[in-house]
């Protein structure tokens, strides 16, 4: 995974693979709401993708987001590799 785009290109793909529900997110008006929508089952979880070469880290906005995300029951994922995406994948896939 060179950049953040081929991590969601790879994130996107493997959920198809599993008949997971996948959106890329775009809040209006809201900055730093997480970059992704996955849901399966009823069970619906949010993605913030970052760089996977290290240099993405999350800004004082989207930590506050996930937080508020996380404090109304939102499971939130922040991933960075393609082994944390397939990580996320198999938290769905088997729910």
């Amino acid at each position: 995974m060179k950049t953040e785009a081929h991590l969601q290109a790879h994130l996107f793909r493997r959920a198809r693979e599993h008949d997971i529900y996948c959106r890329k997110m775009a809040s209006v008006g809201r900055v730093g709401f997480p970059d992704v929508l996955l849901a399966r089952a009823g069970r619906v979880v949010f993605v913030e993708l970052k760089n996977p070469s290290g240099t993405g880290t999350l800004s004082e906005m989207q930590k506050r987001e996930i937080r508020r995300l996380k404090d109304a029951g939102a499971q939130v994922y922040v991933v960075d590799s393609k082994e944390g995406v397939e990580n996320v994948i198999r938290q769905i896939a088997d729910a």
